[in-house]
């Protein structure tokens, strides 16, 4: 487990082998925490996952038959241990990576906002509704400029 120094978060990063391109732990690890904003003890596990998990989950959980960049699964409650578990996060390298070429910005750019979303998502941010959905845009906005990446959706 990879746990800041000072930070109430926990987060547990479980990696496929994949060829993909991935960022390191540290970079992961970062992105979740700096997006964290509560007080209390958590664990986030992220998971790295190939198109043909990430998909599998897709279908199960969302009855959507095609891969996704990323997945987050909120638990947001209290395991026998006491732990308290925010959720889950699956990321899929294979699409952030061409989701990266496509919109012609760098990798970690693409990474950080997808870890960004979905720790958002884990902390109940939603963008269901115009109003949910400039809330959220504005935190991931101003999370990606203090990170000196670019707007994520405006870049280039």
């Amino acid at each position: 487990m990879i746990k800041e120094k000072n930070s109430p978060l926990t987060v547990e990063i479980i990696r496929d082998k994949l060829l993909d391109y991935i960022p390191t732990n540290f970079q992961i690890k970062k992105w979740a925490t700096m997006t964290f904003d509560k007080d209390k003890e958590s664990l986030v596990i992220i998971k790295i996952a190939n198109k043909d998990e990430i998909m599998k989950l897709n279908k199960i959980f969302f009855k959507k038959d095609k891969p996704a960049n990323v997945l987050s699964f909120p638990n947001n409650s209290h395991v026998k241990t006491g732990e308290f578990i925010l959720g889950d996060i699956i990321v899929c390298p294979e699409i952030i990576n061409k989701e990266s070429d496509m919109y012609d910005i760098k990798k970690d750019n693409r990474w950080a906002h997808m870890i960004i979303h979905s720790m958002l998502h884990l902390q109940g941010y939603t963008h269901d509704l115009d109003k949910s959905r400039v809330i959220m845009e504005n935190k991931e906005k101003k999370l990606m400029n203090i990170l000196g990446y670019s707007d994520p959706y405006y870049a280039n």
